[in-house]
């Protein structure tokens, strides 16, 4: 009967992070974000002075859209954590970026 309990126990364990593991990928991928990209003086570029809508559904991983545009580590985490209706705004090289989080 030990044994028995241990294996529920280890089952019950597994199954819960195997739970939480999917419902993290399904936040992540539900993500959107409006943002607007600024053009710093005497840079000429057609993506600046743009917007774009961010969803996570259309990359492999969480922040990967931030991370392609050159966002460093800490500007990620407070992309990350981000609630709906937040607004902020990150200052790169050679442009400004202000992102909308919307769902």
């Amino acid at each position: 009967m030990n044994i028995m309990n241990k294996i529920v126990s280890l089952m019950v364990i597994n199954w819960h992070k195997f739970t939480q593991a999917c419902s993290e990928v399904q936040q992540f991928q539900e993500r959107i974000w409006i943002v607007s990209i600024q053009q710093s003086s005497g840079q000429q570029s057609s993506m600046l002075n743009d917007t774009f809508l961010v969803s996570e559904d259309s990359f492999d991983r969480p922040m990967q859209w931030m991370e392609l545009q050159g966002y460093q580590a800490a500007m990620i985490k407070n992309v990350d954590k981000m609630r709906c209706s937040q607004a902020i705004k990150i200052q790169l090289e050679n442009s400004l970026h202000s992102l909308i989080r919307v769902k």
